[in-house]
């Protein structure tokens, strides 16, 4: 019974393959790498993917060494846009590159992240979950997390070529595990309070649900389990499977450091660094970097280590290598520090690019790392720091047409104190003189430049058709939230006059200008896209800007009615203690310079809407009264689909639609597919409609 109620929030199953090796072929990029290929959406969709979608320096490595630092091993997964599924199996990567990467195991189904939001538990995201495979403490075998039939559990694989195997058979999805310290059996976490917890909502159905905290209505016609739901960690056999005494089991993974650190290494010789705040109720405060080494507590003095460090990594007893990802104030940089403690005062700069380096391990005296270009997806590479040499470990997707992707620049800016940053990729074959239609995609410009925030709006596709694209980083947080104890004590800085929204605005309004700067861009056709957070810049851009002559939303929107009402009484409660006001009392003050629907009749921007069935609701009053001012707007809602949509047939559709809408309105071009042809004249009668004076 909770299995099915549990696998609703993900119900496709993978169709079954003609024959078994058509999965492991789609995955292996020596079997289906395709010479010459071209840049299309369907070749986006279908890249060769590992680990989390972002490429952020902090959260879960997308790969794991081996305990000998011989090999690497990841959960690689293929989109499949014409079946709308994926593939997924298991890589082994050799370090030293004398032997080709293998798949140890294929098979198993998609595998999204999920998240308590509010009191609603297992709120599913759509993001890839990271499902970084993990090794026994000899390296003689390998355990990940695979979903079959809606259910998510521990399997194990060994190197010498014997089939996986399902280790764990619980009712509820295993959320993590690891490796006991002998490796004989595996800790895994899980919810097994679920299971009654939704049996009990079962029963009250029958004489109706109360409506209250518990349900997340953005989503469900039922409510969930009320948290908390505590996550259990059940030790099993690693090879028979059965429960053993917990008691009796030590936890093979190192306690990370002090309480609050995040993140944390040990030297062979038992120094330890970590990074962590000061003041742990701070809760965006700065987050120093500290080290114990030799009886002595040390903090490094310079001011590079105040903040920003996303990693850490011993190359000796004294000799401390750290990484300080790329922020937006140091215009998206990573750079790579060595600090010999005892015999350097302060660290020393070793490299720094624009490229995103993230997941990185220590390996015989070189990093292992994630690595991306903005014209490249991510690969796998050894490089030696102090030497700055790289190497090619694993490449995924060969075959990508870089040759045919336009020229990338990297443009900084500062606007009243804050500095971001963007990369402007312009169409290839551009020439000096020339000017494009701009489309800005949000809000984060780090790695590969695929999709955006969410992965909706395909940058260098939309290059490939002649516009110039501006992939904007958003700013950093607003400086006065740095000593905020609380998410709601961040919201009363954020929330007033828009205040938060008004300065990400200006920052994305002065990285249109700088882009207007370089002389290859059209001042007067520009386009603006967002997810999320970008979906409510957009939402405010439309308001306080016309430069901008078309829109795409992936997300929407916050208005008066339907924030308070249509993601539930948790929502409601969290806005108004934001200071937000309350249902009921006059708030045309507060709304009259955000929200969409209140402006409506003077609204003239062509908006593209395309959201989850997951959160249409939140769409409705914006689009209700758009529609009915006769502004020219048209909404898509995709079924099965999340925050971040993950069916590869949807990612697909999304991607050619957007291209198709902003050569409509920014280039007055009409797509020759004839599947468009009734699309197209959906818009062409938007286009031709009055405006709302002569309307009314």
């Amino acid at each position: 019974m909770f299995a099915c109620a549990v696998g609703a929030a993900l119900s496709w199953t993978a169709p079954a393959y003609a024959a078994a090796e058509s999965c492991a072929e789609r995955l292996n990029p020596a079997a289906s790498a395709v010479p010459g290929r071209e840049l299309t959406a369907q070749a986006l969709v279908e890249l060769r993917d590992f680990g989390r979608a972002d490429s952020g320096p902090s959260g879960a490595a997308p790969f794991s060494v081996s305990p000998d630092g011989t090999w690497a091993v990841m959960a690689m997964r293929r989109a499949d846009a014409d079946r709308d599924s994926y593939c997924v199996g298991i890589m082994l990567v050799s370090l030293d590159g004398r032997t080709a990467p293998r798949l140890l195991d294929v098979g198993g189904d998609f595998i999204a992240m999920t998240h308590d939001v509010r009191d609603a538990p297992d709120i599913v995201n759509g993001s890839p979950d990271p499902g970084t495979p993990s090794w026994s403490p000899d390296g003689s075998r390998i355990a990940y997390l695979r979903r079959d039939g809606g259910g998510t559990q521990v399997w194990t694989v060994g190197l010498g070529g014997e089939a996986a195997r399902q280790v764990t058979k619980f009712a509820t999805d295993v959320v993590a595990f690891s490796w006991s310290e002998d490796g004989r059996a595996i800790l895994a976490r899980t919810r097994p309070g679920l299971v009654p917890a939704w049996a009990a909502i079962d029963a009250e159905g029958r004489s109706g649900f109360l409506f209250d905290k518990r349900f997340w209505t953005l989503t469900d016609d039922r409510p969930r389990p009320a948290l908390p739901v505590p996550v259990v960690s059940v030790a099993v056999d690693a090879m028979s499977g059965l429960v053993v005494d917990d008691a009796a089991v030590r936890d093979g993974v190192e306690t990370a450091g002090p309480r609050g650190a995040q993140f944390f290494a040990r030297s062979e010789s038992g120094a330890t660094a970590w990074v962590g705040r000061d003041d742990p109720l701070m809760i965006f405060g700065p987050t120093p970097l500290h080290v114990d080494i030799g009886g002595r507590s040390l903090a490094c003095p310079a001011a590079i280590c105040a903040d920003h460090v996303a990693g850490l990594w011993w190359f000796g007893p004294n000799e401390l290598l750290f990484m300080r990802g790329g922020s937006p104030d140091n215009g998206g940089r990573t750079v790579i520090y060595r600090w010999r403690i005892g015999h350097e005062a302060t660290p020393v700069r070793l490299l720094g690019t624009i490229d995103a380096l993230f997941g990185c391990q220590a390996a015989s005296r070189r990093l292992v790392c994630a690595y991306e270009s903005a014209i490249h997806p991510r690969t796998l590479v050894s490089f030696d720091p102090v030497a700055g040499k790289q190497r090619t470990l694993f490449d995924p997707n060969p075959d990508f047409p870089i040759a045919s992707l336009g020229r990338v620049q990297r443009l900084v800016w500062s606007r009243d104190g804050a500095t971001t940053y963007g990369d402007l990729v312009l169409p290839p074959g551009h020439h000096e003189g020339e000017r494009h239609p701009l489309v800005v995609v949000q809000y984060a410009s780090r790695g590969f430049l695929r999709g955006g925030t969410g992965d909706d709006v395909p940058i260098h596709l939309l290059a490939a058709h002649g516009f110039a694209v501006l992939s904007f980083q958003r700013p950093p947080l607003l400086p006065a939230t740095a000593t905020a104890r609380s998410l709601t004590e961040v919201q009363h800085i954020n929330i007033p006059g828009w205040a938060e929204r008004r300065s990400i605005f200006d920052a994305l309004d002065a990285g249109v200008d700088a882009a207007v700067a370089t002389g290859a861009i059209d001042p007067d056709r520009i386009g603006i896209t967002g997810l999320s957070d970008g979906a409510s810049t957009v939402q405010y851009a439309l308001l306080h800007s016309s430069r901008f002559k078309a829109a795409a939303m992936s997300s929407c929107c916050e208005d008066p009615g339907s924030t308070m009402v249509d993601a539930g009484l948790s929502y409601r409660d969290f806005l108004i203690a934001s200071g937000y006001p309350k249902p009921g009392e006059p708030g045309d003050a507060f709304w009259r310079p955000y929200s969409l629907a209140m402006n409506a009749d003077r609204l003239r921007t062509p908006l593209l809407i395309q959201v989850p069935d997951g959160e249409y609701r939140l769409a409705l009053e914006s689009y209700s009264a758009l529609q009915f001012h006769g502004a020219p707007v048209e909404m898509y809602v995709f079924p099965d689909e999340h925050h971040v949509k993950w069916h590869p047939a949807h990612r697909l559709a999304i991607y050619e639609r957007d291209v198709a809408w902003f050569d409509f309105w920014l280039k007055d071009k009409v797509s020759g597919d004839p599947a468009r042809l009734p699309e197209i004249r959906r818009w062409e009668a938007l286009k031709a409609a009055p405006p709302p004076a002569d309307r009314h």
